[in-house]
């Protein structure tokens, strides 16, 4: 019997150990083509069947639902997406994880095959500065598959070279990164105690009205969007498409000196706000309460959030964990059970919460765990940057905004123009 030769393998064994992962493997299947591309983008691509997968006749735009339909695109014609759902009106599609609609009526669904990325976590998000392409290959000269809306910060998933990759109905779409700008995050304001200049007496964890109302005329005139605390995770997790002018507005304890002051000021503006409420303390007023502005803290009541919810939505911060044992918040001397018991009383005050603002920003990885277990999806921290994917969604960053801050701090922040050490 003839002997077998086993020197061609140990050559190609030695070819890929000295190649490492710059290796590009190509791999032809009867079914089709897989490829992958191992490289310093670390960029995984296959092929794949879809069984609905849309081509268009005709250039058409793509919006995305919130309270109306906000056109977010163009969408190129012959270009093939895949969609995962229809209505009567729009076909349904993603971009990166959120869904993206386009009319009916102006294309042909068919069985097909679509280049897709193997990975699609998220990266980071980039602004729009003005209508921006996106290519089908990294390469200008390549075909454009859609034209992104100025103005619009836009989940990516990976970025290779010179280039950002986002996916559109799960294909890879190539944005050049001089189009566009890396997104630093979203801003988000906390506040606390809100009281006339003249009745002050100290400037710690407390605004005065007359600075409070300056800033909101401010981010009117500029046109800017409050979202919510569920808005923030999904822009986090990359299932929205958030305008570039957009901030969350916090009030930490639930105050009442916020229902005197605060809530008229953003009613009259069309703002949204977040209330973290200390449930324990909401039974410390009875019926109507008086406001007095030189008397100890005031607190809502349980009347008072179901008043109130015109303007405020209301988050957790604990039931009776929001206290000092010495320099350390009581909660770090908890165990993660007795956290979690708290928080479940907390939720019980309100149960739409889906975050957290740890007592004086202390909080650990039984809190977090707790928070997890607990079903809240975000942890607000008095550590000061901005809210963006680059840290844990528990871990999440804010501007305390009290009298000792500027004005011109506070539109610094809010542009998005802050640096941070």
């Amino acid at each position: 019997m003839r002997k077998r030769d086993n020197k061609a393998p140990m050559l190609l064994c030695l070819i890929v150990l000295l190649l490492g992962f710059g290796a590009i493997w190509m791999f032809i299947q009867s079914e089709g083509i897989a490829f992958a591309k191992v490289g310093d983008g670390e960029q995984f691509i296959t092929k794949r069947e879809f069984d609905r997968v849309l081509t268009l006749e005709e250039r058409q735009p793509i919006y995305m639902k919130s309270t109306s339909l906000n056109q977010i695109g163009e969408l190129a014609a012959n270009q093939p997406v895949a969609i995962i759902g229809e209505d009567e009106v729009y076909y349904e599609m993603r971009l990166g994880n959120m869904s993206a609609f386009v009319r009916k009526g102006q294309g042909k669904v068919e069985k097909q095959k679509l280049a897709t990325l193997v990975h699609t976590e998220r990266l980071a998000a980039v602004h729009s500065l003005q209508k921006t392409v996106v290519y089908e290959e990294a390469n200008m000269e390549s075909t454009v598959i859609l034209e992104l809306e100025e103005g619009y910060r836009y989940p990516v998933v990976q970025e290779e070279g010179d280039w950002y990759i986002l996916t559109i109905g799960e294909r890879p779409g190539y944005i050049h990164k001089q189009s566009v700008v890396l997104d630093e995050g979203i801003p988000v304001l906390v506040y606390h105690h809100i009281l006339p200049l003249e009745s002050m007496t100290t400037m710690n964890s407390t605004i005065s009205v007359e600075l409070f109302e300056k800033q909101m005329e401010y981010l009117a005139s500029r046109q800017f969007k409050t979202l919510t605390a569920h808005q923030l995770y999904d822009y986090l997790e990359g299932r929205l498409v958030v305008p570039q002018k957009a901030v969350l507005i916090t009030f930490d304890d639930g105050l009442l000196s916020t229902k005197e002051y605060a809530h008229p000021i953003l009613k009259r503006y069309g703002f949204s706000a977040i209330q973290h409420i200390i449930s324990s303390r909401t039974d410390r007023g009875q019926g109507a309460q008086l406001f007095d502005a030189d008397g100890p803290l005031q607190y809502l009541t349980a009347a008072d959030l179901s008043e109130l919810t015109d303007v405020f939505q209301f988050e957790a911060h604990t039931n009776e964990l929001h206290s000092l044992n010495g320099d350390s918040g009581v909660a770090l001397q908890r165990s993660q059970e007795e956290i979690l018991l708290d928080l479940q009383g907390n939720l019980e005050q309100v149960p739409a919460a889906v975050s957290i603002a740890y007592p004086y920003g202390h909080y650990n990885e039984h809190f977090i765990e707790a928070a997890k277990e607990a079903g809240l999806l975000i942890g607000f921290t008095i550590i000061e940057g901005y809210a963006n994917m680059k840290s844990s969604n528990y871990e999440v960053s804010r501007f305390g905004m009290t009298e000792k801050r500027s004005f011109e701090q506070f539109v610094t922040y809010v542009e998005g123009d802050m640096t941070w050490p």
